[in-house]
């Protein structure tokens, strides 16, 4: 069986530097291999003339040429749309086509008459399980819809996304399969010592607050720095808040969005000197990160599966996540981490003020975190079910 698990083409395998979809592409690819799957990762090499291939930490990445849009408008959409195209284009004799964003899914599904392949597509959209949405996105469903009613298999990351697409999008349930996210546990591990990082930051162990992720509204950031701002008012000590991510409003921008003007605004006239914003960091630089925090907190209003809570249990930092979308069929409240109200900032104080004060609350609650992406979430595990998936399609 021949796989080719299809990424956004906007940022680079493996992302060094951010890019949950690609990290799921790149990771599932290394494992599917491990268990004796012929399977490669495919990315863009925009402007090329030829295809490369390239083994990475045992992962095969195939870049396909492709040309870019002369056009500025919507150009992110056509990209990913001309990326399809060419992996179709350049199509190898593979048995299955894994798709994993909107509008390259579009494309496989588009010119699929043209070769015979089984169509698989991952649904990492936050926004199903929303009622209420933009109408950009309710574009996005039309064609996200259409794409999971063609293809063979859908995979859904958890049971309130399989709700939202059975649903909403009218995909057969028989065509749906719940399979998680994975993480490396080997990779983001507990203990990682990292002194010269943390001077770097000028951070102390277990005394700052971890963010991970796009600083955009629908992440919460602005809710986490008015509960910060309640939470040192309470705490004697110099407690500070990280956060790590991107400030542009998405990947193929440079330019830092008016929301995290404002929110970065906020900080500095309310929280001086207390909240430290790093922009997109290396991998290897997170992972410190995270094993030498007080907790990770995850305050989004709209939520798929958010790699980053299992990349903080995995390194043994409890996480504190909203209630918003797939996050409560993590977090267990109490055991592996705490859950808070979503869009209830005092309530999301108040959880951070438990982990401070209560190390013996914290190192349970990390305890936990670990054991379960050891039993539930490691990547040779997920990449166990999504093999057995394919195999049913073949």
């Amino acid at each position: 069986m021949r796989v080719a698990l299809v990424s956004s083409g906007l940022v680079p395998l493996p992302p060094t530097k951010g890019g949950a979809v690609e990290e799921y592409v790149y990771q599932l690819a290394r494992h599917l291999r491990k268990l004796g799957l012929d399977a490669v990762a495919v990315d863009a090499k925009w402007n090329g003339d030829s295809m490369e291939i390239e083994n990475i930490n045992g992962a095969e990445v195939i870049k396909v040429p492709v040309k870019p849009p002369a056009i500025s408008f919507k150009k992110s959409i056509i990209q990913e749309f001309l990326f399809g195209r060419a992996v179709v284009k350049t199509y190898q004799g593979f048995d299955i086509l894994h798709a994993n964003t909107v509008w390259t899914g579009f494309a496989l599904a588009f010119y699929r008459d043209i070769k015979a392949y089984r169509l698989v597509y991952t649904c990492h959209n936050p926004l199903w399980p929303e009622d209420k949405v933009y109408f950009g996105e309710r574009i996005v469903r039309f064609i996200e819809g259409h794409i999971m009613r063609a293809s063979d298999l859908t995979i859904a990351l958890n049971k309130t996304m399989y709700r939202a697409i059975t649903e909403k999008a009218g995909v057969k349930a028989d065509k749906v399969a719940i399979i998680p996210n994975g993480v490396d546990v080997n990779f983001f591990r507990p203990g990682l010592r990292g002194r010269d990082i943390l001077n770097e930051l000028k951070l102390k162990e277990q005394e700052y607050i971890l963010f991970v992720g796009r600083v955009s509204p629908e992440k919460g950031v602005h809710l986490l720095l008015k509960a910060f701002k309640l939470v040192v008012k309470n705490v004697p000590h110099n407690m500070r808040l990280v956060i790590v991510g991107p400030l542009a409003s998405s990947f193929a921008s440079k330019d830092i969005s008016s929301y995290a003007e404002t929110v970065k605004k906020y900080a500095e006239n309310e929280l001086r000197g207390r909240v430290t914003f790093t922009g997109p960091v290396d991998r290897n630089v997170l992972r410190v990160l995270y094993s030498n925090a007080c907790c990770l907190v995850l305050p989004s209003l709209v939520e798929a599966f958010p790699m980053v809570i299992l990349e903080a249990m995995a390194s043994g930092t409890p996480p504190v996540g909203s209630t918003a979308g797939g996050i409560p069929e993590v977090i267990v409240d109490g055991v592996n981490g705490l859950l808070f109200k979503k869009g209830n900032w005092r309530d999301l104080a108040n959880k951070i003020l438990m982990l401070i004060e209560d190390r013996v609350l914290r190192n349970r609650l990390a305890m936990n975190a670990r054991k379960t992406v050891e039993e539930n979430y490691d990547w040779p595990v997920i990449a166990s079910r999504i093999k057995e998936a394919y195999a049913k399609l073949i």
